[in-house]
């Protein structure tokens, strides 16, 4: 059995009490029991449906699929001078989500910051599936358009296609017959971990396609060791099935923006940032497992004994959060020392990490934590749960507490509030370096770990 996590118990309590919320706030709508009972099996009858056949992206959001004509306008333009890419044994940087959609989450903000910067030192070719052919994200002299697959190439699985398994399936199959290698991406297993915080229709795109990954890949690279650590404690407990041989490795992100320094702020951020009052900060979609609902009930307290300091949520409304909404929206402190910006551009991140006192990170899961490594590069310090991957990233500069304790967070919070600024004591890297660590491990292929030998033999 996989090794119960520290503060498991805590987590799962936090869980069942959000899920009560949940359950509470659709008891609070005005539509009957039966029309409620009708819906829930309608919107989950159409999910399977419209993923049986194939038609997944009409709710997945990846629903553009460029004619001739069009294909081009959703390609990003490079100007200037770039290296031209290499012409035998390359790297193909997969961003076919992300090229289809609009959405700025966490993993996006990695697939585009890697694939410019790999484009930018000429370490790999940015590119996109579309009916079985890859074609050039990026417009440019020295860029190809359409991109064949070759022998010594390397496709690299760097963007969150898990609604995409059948398309990615057939492409990894034309790379192996070109004498190509799969390279799969991981930034997390939470799907799998923590199903509750995922909806089923979700869980279930994710285990399909983390099921190709492990069967097809030549190698699985994660964005922590912690990734990787829990692939291996999963693969070890379910004797997983995986290509043999299979290799893992992990690099680090970045933290630097592409937002120019001089772009101006939204009135909403430079009103959340007013007043004078010390100024605590969450990054991060609004769902279950980010633990908002966990910083709130801290800050409520710490109102209610006088303090008078500002808690600013940055991030879209996510999934299984009405009750959370409703908490949020209708909070007596809400537009005073509450805020929500839900749409936020990279210039009102800068603005308020620079105006922060800390960071406040209360996730109950990660594959990462892009906030910590963020708030560090302005200079912010950071108070995170204590989870092994925020270990991992944070080290001994942030300060932790309990996952799921309010109480915990609280005391965090005031020992912040009282210390003085002290400047982050980690590793903090640009993208550009970020990049060069994943190219140079694909590169050259000084993986730590084989799964099929380290893991399924042990479990055998």
């Amino acid at each position: 059995m996989v090794e119960k996590r520290s503060g498991e118990g805590r987590i799962e309590a936090y869980l069942l009490q959000e899920m009560k919320a949940e359950i509470d706030e659709l008891a609070r709508s005005e539509v009957d029991d039966a029309t409620k009972f009708f819906y829930v099996r309608a919107r989950e009858f159409y999910w399977t449906v419209t993923r049986l056949l194939g038609l997944g992206r009409l709710h997945d959001g990846i629903w553009r699929k460029p004619s001739d004509d069009k294909a081009s306008a959703w390609r990003t333009a490079l100007a200037g001078d770039i290296p031209p890419p290499a012409t035998h044994a390359r790297l193909l940087v997969d961003m076919t989500a992300t090229h289809r959609t609009i959405g700025r989450t966490g993993i996006q903000r990695v697939v585009r910051e890697i694939a410019r910067a790999m484009v930018e030192s000429g370490a790999g070719i940015p590119v996109f599936m579309e009916d079985g052919r890859l074609f050039s994200h990026f417009l440019h002299d020295n860029l190809p358009n359409e991109v064949t697959p070759a022998a010594g190439d390397k496709f690299l699985l760097l963007d969150a296609g898990w609604h995409l398994t059948a398309e990615y399936s057939r492409m990894i199959d034309v790379v192996a017959q070109a004498g190509g290698e799969t390279v799969g991406c991981l930034y997390d297993l939470i799907p799998i971990l923590y199903p509750s915080v995922v909806t089923n229709s979700a869980r279930r795109a994710f285990v399909e396609w983390f099921d190709l990954l492990i069967r097809k890949s030549d190698a699985i690279v994660g964005i922590s060791k912690s990734v990787i650590d829990d692939l291996e404690a999963y693969a070890r407990e379910r004797d997983l099935p995986c290509k043999p041989g299979l290799r893992l490795g992990w690099w680090p992100l970045g933290a630097d923006f592409r937002a120019p320094g001089d772009a101006a702020p939204s009135p909403n951020a430079v009103e959340a940032a007013a007043g004078g009052q010390p100024l605590f900060l969450s990054v991060g979609t609004l769902e279950p497992r980010k633990g908002h609902a966990v910083a709130l009930g801290a800050f409520d307290r710490w109102w209610e004994q006088g303090a008078d300091v500002r808690y600013v949520i940055v991030g879209a409304k996510g999934w299984n959060v009405r009750a959370l909404e409703r908490r949020i929206l209708e909070h007596p402190e809400f537009g005073r020392r509450l805020y929500w910006l839900r749409g936020a551009s990279d210039a009102d991140l800068r603005y308020l990490y620079e105006r922060t006192h800390a960071l406040v990170f209360p996730s109950i899961a990660e594959g990462f934590g892009l906030p910590l490594v963020e708030a560090a590069h302005f200079g912010a310090r950071a108070i995170a749960s204590d989870i092994p991957v925020f270990r991992e990233v944070g080290g001994d500069w942030a300060s932790y507490f309990d996952p799921g304790d309010s109480d915990a967070l609280l005391a965090r919070l005031k020992e912040a509030l009282a210390a003085p600024p002290a400047a982050p004591a980690c590793d903090i890297l640009s993208w550009g370096r970020s990049a060069e660590a994943l190219a140079r491990l694909l590169r050259e292929g000084d993986y730590p770990a084989r799964l099929s030998e380290n893991v399924a033999q042990e479990a055998r």
